[in-house]
């Protein structure tokens, strides 16, 4: 990579690590502990579900 790249790349890190910390600044209950724990929920059931569809999707490819 370029110098010009690595540099446009992290000015981009900075500003996305900017943006999260005046968000949670901003709304401090975005990271309770409810919060949280329901995301923690929601993300694993949907990776449940992804992975049952990737493993019906292996078992098809296998029988055709």
């Amino acid at each position: 990579m370029n110098t010009l790249l690595q540099i446009s790349i992290a000015i981009l890190c900075l500003f996305i690590v900017w943006r999260i910390y005046k968000t949670i600044k901003q709304n401090p209950e975005l990271l309770s502990k409810q919060n949280v724990s329901k995301s923690f929920t929601t993300m694993g059931i949907l990776a449940l579900i992804l992975i049952g569809f990737v493993a019906l999707l292996v078992l098809m490819l296998k029988r055709g």
